[in-house]
Order: C-alpha cells, then structure tokens, then sequence
C-alpha cells in the first residue's frame, strides 16, 4: 500500500509542478497528505475509506 502512495522522484517533481494549490504554513501538499494518512491508520489499527471529487 506504501508504494502505491508513494511517488518516485521523478514523479513528484512532475507533480510538483501541477499543484497549483496554495497553501498556508501549516497545511501540508496534497501529495503528502494520503501517505501520512495511510501510515497513522495503520499504526492505529483502523481501515481506509476513498473519496474522489471533481470539480468542473
């Protein structure tokens, strides 16, 4: 499950440069939030639920 979270190098500079999000000091990328997520639910013992959104 962490690989597929998980971003090669190359892959995050990509990606990096298709955020056009701001954010503040204390938010953290989009890219980063579903691993942490991930890890803390697995070191709580809890499951995942998905959510997909489109805005258009």
């Amino acid at each position: 499950m962490e690989r597929a979270l998980s971003l090669t190098p190359a892959e995050r500079a990509l990606a990096d440069t298709q955020d056009w999000l701001d954010y503040a000091d204390h938010e953290e990328s989009v890219l980063d939030g579903p691993l942490r997520v991930w890890r803390t639910a697995a070191r709580t013992g809890r499951g995942l639920c998905g959510v997909a959104v489109h805005l258009g």
